[in-house]
């Protein structure tokens, strides 16, 4: 069986990936809230935003949906 080493390298890629996400759906969450004139909203868009980016990942990669119904 082989075996992959896992360098700090792709460890820091994916940390600052998250980090992306993250700051990515709450500034966008908050756009959204300032918009839509309810501060408290972006506790609602900032998750949603981040599911949806994530989701778009994951297809991009092929790992999400499209690759399960093949």
């Amino acid at each position: 069986m082989a075996t992959r080493k896992i360098t700090l390298s792709e460890v820091n890629k994916k940390r600052v990936r998250l980090v992306g996400y993250l700051l990515a759906s709450g500034v966008l969450g908050w756009v959204l809230a300032k918009l839509a004139g309810n501060p408290e909203l972006v506790g609602v868009f900032a998750p949603a935003i981040n599911f949806v980016l994530y989701s778009i990942d994951q297809e991009v990669k092929n790992e999400g949906y499209i690759k399960a119904l093949k």
